[in-house]
C-alpha cells in the first residue's frame, strides 16, 4: 500500500498537470484562429471608416473642381485687363479630349466669327475668291496672302509668375464650351482620339479692347456628369460669373437686342 502522504502528493502532481495541459490548450486555441465576435468587430470598425472616408473624398474632389473653376474664371479676369494693357489679342484654345486649355497670344487687329452662318459664308466665299486666280496670279510667300493669313497666327503665353497651359483635376473633365462662332456648345469627343491631330479643340476670344466672347463654360465630375460648375464671361461687361446650376445660354444673353435702335 501507498502511504497516504505519497498518495497526496500524486494526486496534487496530477492536478497540476492537468492544468497546464488545460491552459496550453487553451493557448493553441487562440493562436489557431479568432472568434466571430472579434471579426464582426473588426467589420464594424472597417464599415465606420469607409462611412467617414467616401463623403470626405468626395467633398475633396468638389473642392477641386471649385478651385479648378474659380481658377478659370480668375484667368479671364487677368487677361481682359492684359489685352488693354498688352494691346493683343489673347486666346484660350480648350483641348475637350484633354481636358486642358492654353492661353495664346496673337494680333490685336483678330476678327472671329459671330455665328457659324457668318464662318460658312467666310469660307464659301474665300474659296469662290481663290478659284479667280490662277496659279501664276495667286500671292507670292510674304505677300499680302501671308500677311492676312498673319492675322489669325497665335502663339503660347509666355508671362512669368502666369501658368499658360492648363489641366484639369484628375476627376473632372470638360462638359462643353460654348461661343457664338460653333453652332451650340461643342463636347468632348464620343470615342477617344487615335492621334492628338484629332483631339477636339475649341476656341475662346479676349479682344484687345478689353471685350470677351461670350463664353460659357461647364466642368464636371467625370463620375457623375451632373455635378459640376458653369463659368460663364459675359461680352461688352467681361464679368466673369462661376456657378454650381447649368447655365441656360439663350436665356442668359436674351437682355442684349437682336437689332441696333432705330432714331428715326
Amino acid at each position: 500500500m501507498v502511504p497516504a502522504r505519497h498518495s497526496e502528493r500524486f494526486r496534487r502532481a496530477l492536478a497540476r498537470r492537468a492544468l497546464r495541459g488545460s491552459l496550453g490548450l487553451a493557448r493553441r486555441s487562440r493562436v489557431a484562429g479568432i472568434s466571430l465576435i472579434e471579426i464582426m468587430v473588426v467589420i464594424a470598425i472597417m464599415a465606420v471608416v469607409i462611412g467617414i472616408g467616401v463623403p470626405s473624398l468626395a467633398a475633396i474632389f468638389d473642392v477641386q473642381q471649385r478651385g479648378a473653376a474659380r481658377e478659370l474664371a480668375m484667368t479671364y479676369s487677368f487677361l481682359v485687363n492684359e489685352a488693354a494693357m498688352r494691346n493683343v489679342t489673347f486666346r484660350i484654345a480648350y483641348n475637350l479630349d484633354a481636358r486642358t486649355y492654353k492661353i495664346e497670344v496673337g494680333d490685336p487687329n483678330t476678327l472671329v466669327f459671330s455665328d457659324p452662318a457668318a464662318r460658312a459664308q467666310y469660307e464659301q466665299e474665300k474659296e469662290s475668291d481663290m478659284k479667280r486666280f490662277s496659279k501664276s496670279d495667286t500671292p507670292e510667300e510674304g505677300g499680302e496672302g501671308e500677311k492676312s493669313d498673319a492675322l489669325d497666327r497665335f502663339a503660347g503665353l509666355d508671362s512669368p509668375g502666369f501658368q499658360s497651359s492648363v489641366e484639369l483635376p484628375s476627376n473632372s473633365m470638360f462638359a462643353y464650351v460654348y461661343t457664338p462662332q460653333y453652332d451650340g456648345p461643342q463636347t468632348p469627343s464620343e470615342e477617344a482620339p487615335e492621334s492628338p491631330e484629332d483631339q477636339k479643340i475649341v476656341y475662346s476670344y479676349v479682344f484687345a479692347n478689353g471685350v470677351s466672347e461670350h463664353t460659357v463654360v461647364r466642368v464636371v465630375s467625370i463620375d457623375d456628369p451632373e455635378d459640376g460648375y458653369t463659368v460663364e464671361v459675359e461680352p461688352l461687361s467681361g464679368r466673369v460669373s462661376v456657378e454650381s446650376d447649368e447655365t441656360d445660354i439663350g436665356a442668359s444673353m436674351a437682355w442684349i437686342p437682336s437689332e441696333a435702335p432705330n432714331f428715326r
